[in-house]
């Protein structure tokens, strides 16, 4: 997936190091983990691992900008029960995303838009996908702005509140 300068491609083995880097930086854990407890290499490895060698159906990939990596993002399909929850009827086929730009002096430039359209345009063109989700801390108006720009909406509040559930829906 490409376009522009920016990339996404599968994350391998040989970027743990990396997330670890960026799962250790206050900017990225204030909205992508708990501030308090930055990842360990092996934290990343035990989380990341499985998903790398497709042991688990989420799948991660490294963002670059001119073939320098900057962020991450990962796609996956809603188990039924998690459509359920979040009152989605079963019949449809839901995606969810997460990502983060990991590098803080990258944020506000738009590259979170690039990055994001790139995957929905990825998720439209090999999945089954009829919507997809996001859920942003309510407090990351940064992230929300740059989801709603890329045509996700807001539906409702979840998590005691404490994040937004963000859906866009293809057309």
């Amino acid at each position: 997936m490409k376009t522009n300068d920016v990339s996404i491609r599968k994350m391998k083995h040989t970027d743990f190091q990396l997330m670890a880097q960026w799962l250790s930086t206050k900017e990225v854990l204030e909205f992508y983990g708990d501030v308090n407890a930055p990842f360990t290499l092996q934290q990343v490895k035990d989380k990341y691992e499985p998903r790398v060698n497709g042991a688990i159906p989420i799948i991660p990939y490294i963002v670059e900008l001119d073939n320098m990596p900057i962020g991450f993002i990962q796609q996956y399909k809603l188990s039924k029960e998690e459509q359920e929850k979040l009152d989605y009827p079963a019949h449809f086929n839901i995606y969810g995303m997460d990502q983060f730009i990991g590098i803080p002096s990258l944020y506000n430039k738009g590259i979170g838009a690039i990055m994001v359209r790139l995957m929905l345009d990825y998720i439209a063109h090999h999945t089954d996908a009829e919507i997809i989700l996001l859920d942003p801390a309510v407090s990351n108006i940064r992230a929300i702005r740059c989801y709603e720009k890329c045509g996700f909406m807001k539906v409702k509040k979840i998590n005691d509140e404490a994040n937004w559930l963000m859906e866009y829906r293809r057309r």
